[in-house]
Formats: structure tokens, C-alpha cells, sequence
């Protein structure tokens, strides 16, 4: 049984998670299965080197900062489905040590039109570096039940 139903969420609800930092090999690794360019994969690389070093494949970057949330809020939730992104925005490069803080915010929340039984809400995701620049930023609607009656 979920803990959160679509009423439980409040539009400006936030939540901040501790940085994670991506070690070079861990990044590489990540990139040689999902991303293998050079920029991640290879170190000596003229793409990497235009970098001053391999940076994190934005994909490691967005799951890293989408996966608090989800093991925090969403896998408690009365969660349906999601119709995807609006925005999907890698902003700036990732390197290995950097500390990169996930952030989640609820812009919106609204009853379903056609469907009584759920809510929409809308969330915005990201991830700042330690100088306060937001490196990867997502917005996007997830469908989320609403309580059930006597509940």
C-alpha cells in the first residue's frame, strides 16, 4: 500500500539531497556502456582534452540526480505513470570529484480532467555543482493516484 497519494503533494514542496561525486573510473565505465563517446570514455582524447578532462555522460548526470527522489519519495507513491519530459537540459559539463547536489521541486499539481482516480503533478529536477550552477535541469508530469475512499 502507497504512503503518498496525489493529495499529499503541495505545489513548491522541495526536496534537496546530499552531493554525489563521480569518480573518473565510475564515469568512464558508466559512458563505455551507455555513452561511448570519447568526451566520456577516452581521457587523452581531443574531445575530452577540449574539457580538461573525460566529463560525466549527461545520462549518468540525470539519473544521478532523479534517483534520490525515486527511492525517496516516488517508490512510496501512489505513482501511475509519467507522459514524459518537457525539458530535458544539460547546462553545464560534469568532471570526476565535482560534488553535484539533486534537487527536486513541485511546480504544479491538478486534478485529472478525464480521470477522478489520479492527479497530475509537475516536477522540476536538477543537480547544482558547488558554485551554485545548475548543470542538468528536467520538467516533467508524473500521474499519481489519489487516496482511496475511507482510506
Amino acid at each position: 500500500m502507497p504512503d503518498r497519494y496525489f493529495e499529499d503533494f503541495e505545489t513548491g514542496q522541495t526536496w534537496t539531497y546530499p552531493a554525489w561525486v563521480l569518480e573518473e573510473e565510475s564515469l568512464i565505465e558508466f559512458a563505455k556502456r551507455h555513452d561511448p563517446q570519447p568526451m566520456h570514455t577516452e581521457p587523452d582524447s581531443e574531445a575530452a582534452e577540449s574539457y580538461g578532462g573525460v566529463i560525466a555522460s549527461g545520462w549518468q548526470t540525470a539519473l544521478d540526480c532523479i534517483t534520490p527522489f525515486l527511492d525517496d519519495v516516488m517508490k512510496n507513491t501512489a505513482g501511475l505513470a509519467s507522459p514524459g519530459f518537457e525539458t530535458f537540459q544539460w547546462l553545464q559539463p560534469v568532471r570526476a570529484g565535482e560534488p553535484i547536489t539533486p534537487r527536486t521541486e513541485i511546480l504544479d499539481t491538478r486534478p485529472s480532467k478525464s480521470k477522478p482516480d489520479r492527479g497530475i503533478i509537475k516536477l522540476e529536477f536538477s543537480g547544482s555543482n558547488a558554485d551554485g550552477e545548475i548543470v542538468w535541469r528536467a520538467v516533467g508530469s508524473f500521474f499519481i493516484g489519489t487516496r482511496p475512499a475511507g482510506s
